[in-house]
């Protein structure tokens, strides 16, 4: 991704100093422009400041981590042409859409899924580059009601740790792309199943030191959140954020959530820190 010239050089003249140009008038800078610009700085800086990765769009390993428990298998998501969908099913619809998208970007991405059933993890597919294998293995999985309080997180990773191997990054070939970068896509719809994050488990210590390995999450939860734990829910998944996921939730709004999983097309290594995205289109008034 190309990095915009944010940094143009800007000679303004201040208001107490005349112009030496016959003819031309001081120039007045808004407190509102100038607001603008130090925001503008700050957000670069801060991508400057990133770790010092190679910019470039090479292929993605996805784990695609798919929740298919449920609250309440009632609520539904429906489109402006009147259809409704489960939230499974519109799980479903929102991550075929995006192998594909992924696939056209890059035909070398590769995926696999993790199935979260009550308090277990299960692996269910290896890793392919075949979206009709993916789709395929998705199409067969059902919704569960979901029984449990909590869910330990620590049983995804222990998947991670058998299943994938994570590029080294290596100060001295910092310029160097690795050969492909992994990512952990975690798809939540419980809104009464606190998730458990093993911070003291030295493995997950390990992975949210590496470079190479991003947890995105996108928590699609009940819409009435005073009768469920959708906040504490969202909270606790926050808690996988290292400073460079990027985290949405979404209640059941069938537009949204297809606003949501777009966002997380961006590549990992291209992209800026969640905070400083804008995804309008123009100048700013």
């Amino acid at each position: 991704m190309d990095t915009p010239d944010l940094l143009t050089p800007f000679n303004a003249q201040s208001d107490s100093e005349p112009s030496n140009t016959p003819g031309s008038q001081a120039i007045t800078i808004s407190s509102s422009a100038n607001d603008d610009c130090s925001e503008l700085q700050e957000h670069v800086m801060e991508n400057i400041q990133k770790p010092n990765v190679p910019n470039v769009n090479v292929p993605e390993r996805i784990v695609l981590c798919l929740d298919v428990c449920f609250d309440n298998n009632k609520s539904l998501y429906r489109l402006g042409d009147g259809s409704t969908f489960t939230p499974i099913n519109m799980m479903k619809r929102v991550i075929e859409f995006f192998l594909h998208s992924k696939s056209a970007i890059n035909k070398k991405t590769e995926f696999a899924i993790i199935v979260l059933k009550g308090s277990e993890a299960v692996w269910i597919q290896n890793f392919t580059s075949n979206i009709k294998d993916i789709l395929g293995t998705i199409e067969y999985l059902n919704p569960e009601e979901c029984t449990s309080e909590i869910f330990d997180m620590k049983n995804i990773f222990n998947w991670i740790r058998q299943k994938v191997e994570i590029p080294e990054y290596k100060d001295g070939e910092s310029t160097q792309p690795p050969p492909y970068v992994v990512r952990l896509l975690v798809f939540y719809v419980r809104s009464n199943c606190i998730p458990i994050i093993p911070q003291n488990e030295a493995y997950y210590s390990f992975l949210k030191k590496q470079l190479y390995f991003y947890i995105d999450i996108l928590l699609a939860h009940e819409e009435e959140c005073s009768v469920y734990k959708c906040e504490e829910v969202y909270d606790a998944l926050q808690d996988l954020d290292n400073g460079y996921s990027y985290v949405f939730e979404v209640s059941r709004n069938a537009t949204k959530i297809h606003d949501c999983i777009a966002k997380l097309l961006a590549h990992p290594l291209q992209r800026p820190l969640q905070k400083n995205t804008d995804y309008t289109f123009g100048a700013k008034n």
